[in-house]
This record gives structure tokens, sequence and C-alpha cells, in this order.
């Protein structure tokens, strides 16, 4: 009688989890290769990053940002979508400026993945090659160029009925423009997967295309502020996201922010200590959980 239930329960459970997978991908965040970002600090900051972003982590909100960096850095984050202990999602990242003006590169890689009862359900890896460099710079005004190659694959996991349901792979292309004048007003340009790429063997899957404007005004060290204007392709609403970031101590930053379709608020904190950073971010949800993040970054010699 007890194996009966039990496997009477196992269908329900499954169809149970099933709409609410299409529920997360519904509301954005959790779709396939959705534009997912790692940086705590900027997620703290209502997702903004694409005018100034200058940590390993540029290249995912603007690859032009990557001209920024001086020195190497490692860094990696785990975000916890909407407190959905079966959703994973993990970023690691390095940046290394290169000689004279060459500009800065940077490797990273991304799992999002759905796992229920420990069986993997949907495997998503991202792995990303990216370059920013100056085409302008002098004591006042500069103006940045930068790229990402990316690498989709998407492993979909067993089947209870069919077995193993296969994977795809395909291949994306960032773009990305940044614009300074005397170091305090940034600007911002960033579109996501110009090539238009799509996944998937027999049902074809387009992935996330995204046109994001931003500007940022840094008008004295340890404040920061950021407006972006964000249009995902195909769809007719266009998204505000605004934050601060404020050194409120020699270690420690707060920071705030907000996003518009849907309203959402963000709050977090980072600590920095010699060349170690630890931040953290909170992302409210007016019907799904808060999402939590945690990131790390060193600057390395």
């Amino acid at each position: 009688m007890y194996r009966e239930k039990m496997t009477m329960k196992r269908p329900i459970l499954w169809l149970s989890l099933i709409c609410l997978l299409g529920v997360l991908w519904g509301q954005g965040g959790a779709g396939v290769f959705d534009d997912r970002f790692p940086s705590a600090r900027s997620t703290g900051m209502g997702g903004t990053g694409v005018a100034l972003s200058n940590d390993v982590w540029a290249a995912y909100y603007n690859p032009a940002s990557l001209s920024l960096l001086e020195k190497p850095m490692f860094g990696s984050s785990y975000l916890r979508l909407f407190n959905a202990s079966f959703l994973r999602n993990f970023f690691v990242a390095g940046a290394y400026p290169l000689p004279r003006r060459y500009g800065t590169v940077s490797l990273s890689v991304q799992y999002f993945g759905v796992n229920y009862q420990g069986r993997d359900l949907s495997s998503e890896y991202t792995f990303s090659l990216s370059h920013g460099f100056y085409l302008i710079k002098d004591i006042h005004t500069s103006l940045a160029f930068g790229y990402s190659l990316k690498f989709y694959y998407w492993n979909l996991g067993q089947s209870l009925q069919f077995g193993d349901l296969g994977s795809s792979s395909t291949f994306g292309l960032d773009l990305g423009f940044q614009a300074s004048v005397y170091n305090r007003t940034y600007v911002g340009v960033y579109v996501l997967n110009v090539n238009a790429p799509q996944i998937g063997e027999v049902a074809k899957n387009d992935l996330p295309q995204r046109v994001v404007v931003g500007v940022a005004y840094h008008p004295y060290d340890g404040v920061t502020t950021s407006l972006n204007f964000n249009r995902l392709i195909g769809s007719e609403k266009n998204q505000v996201w605004a934050g601060a970031e404020f050194n409120v101590f020699r270690y420690l930053f707060l920071r705030f922010g907000g996003t518009s379709n849907p309203n959402r608020f963000s709050t977090g904190l980072g600590i920095r200590y010699g060349k170690i950073q630890l931040d953290y971010a909170l992302l409210t949800h007016s019907e799904l959980g808060e999402t939590h993040q945690l990131g790390f970054m060193v600057l390395l010699p």
C-alpha cells in the first residue's frame, strides 16, 4: 500500500514542479539561458552595471567595461533564484589585463541547473571569452569597445519515461560600448546575443536578446549612482533599473536599488579588505520568493 501511494504521488510531484518552472520562466530570470547576472554588487544596485562595472564580472554587463581593469582578478558567485532549492546557479570568472594598450580579456563559466530529488532535469552551461579595450583615451574622456564570444551547452537530463533527453549547443555574440567624461560620468550600451542564436535539435528555442543603455555618475569617491533602460527584443515592455552605492565606512559598502516590469527592490552590502571583497545582495519579488546572492572577488598579483 505504501509503495502504491508513493507511486501515485510521484507524477503529482513532477507535474507540480513542471508547473512551477513554467511560472518561473514566465516571470523571467529562469528561462533557457536567460541573462542571469553574477555580480552581487550590481544586483544590490537594482541590476545596473552597463555604464560602470569595473570588476571581474564586467563582461556580463558590458564587455567594454573590461578596459577599466588594471590588475588581474578572480571571482566566484552563487545565485539562489527565488529562494528555490531546486534552482542552482554558479559563476566563476577571471580577468587579465594585456600588455600595452591591448585591453583586458576575461574567461568565465556559468552553470544553471534544475535538480529535483537528486535528478538533473536541466543543465545549462555558458563558456565566455571576452575582450574590452579603449578606442580613445585621454585625461578627460574615453571610449571603449568590447565583445563576448559565448558557447552555450544545454543538457536536458533524464526522463523517467524516455530516458536520456539529449543535449544541444550553439554560439552567441555580445557587443558593448562605454564612454566616460572626467572619470565621473559614464555612458554604456550593451547588446546581448547580436547574432540571434537558437538552441535545440527538434524544437528551436530562441535565446534572449536584450539592448541595455545606461548612465552612471560617480561625483566623488564613495558614491555611485546608476540608471539603466532595458528592452528585451521581441517584448513590448521596457524595464528601468536604478541603484546607488555608498562607502559608509572604510571597509563597508551599502547598496540599494529597484526595477520596473516587474517592480522589484534590492539591497546589499560589500566588505572590502585588502585585495579581497565579499558581497551579498537581496532581490525581492511580488509573487515569487526573494533572490539571494553571494559573491567573492580577489585581486591577483
